[in-house]
């Protein structure tokens, strides 16, 4: 009978990773900043450095747009501010303008003058009571 042996195991110092047939898995060593090998020193850095850029432009724009945000809201208080204004003016004149005082002057020249006695109010009992 045979007796037990244990097989030895050649072990790689470097194991190679098992990349599927994807066409675009095959690309990606030829790019260094989005490939996991870390024979560059400087190319680990590489994909955090363009994550840094974008997040970067995407902060600059945000703030562009919060200016001009700004400018556009302080150009439409202004202009609300001049309709307050305009509102208040003409507010105040047809208030004026609609007083018993003024509106006799305007007719006075028409030759129309205001009673002297108050209107007789006419009273007809409800009929529908009866």
């Amino acid at each position: 009978m045979k007796t037990n042996t244990y097989k030895t195991i050649q072990e790689n110092p470097i194991e190679e990773k098992k990349i599927s047939e994807n066409k675009w898995v095959k690309r990606l060593p030829k790019w260094k900043f989005l490939s996991n090998d870390f024979e560059d020193d400087n190319s680990q850095y590489v994909q955090k450095v363009i994550f840094i850029t974008l997040v970067g432009i995407l902060y600059i724009s945000n703030s562009f747009q919060a200016e001009k945000s700004e400018i556009r809201i302080n150009k439409l208080e202004k202009s609300v501010e001049k309709l307050r204004v305009e509102y208040s003016t003409l507010k105040y004149d047809f208030i004026n303008e609609s007083k018993r005082s003024q509106i006799e002057e305007r007719v006075a020249p028409l030759g129309l003058v205001p009673p002297e006695t108050a209107p007789i109010v006419i009273t007809v009992p409800n009929l529908e009571d009866n």
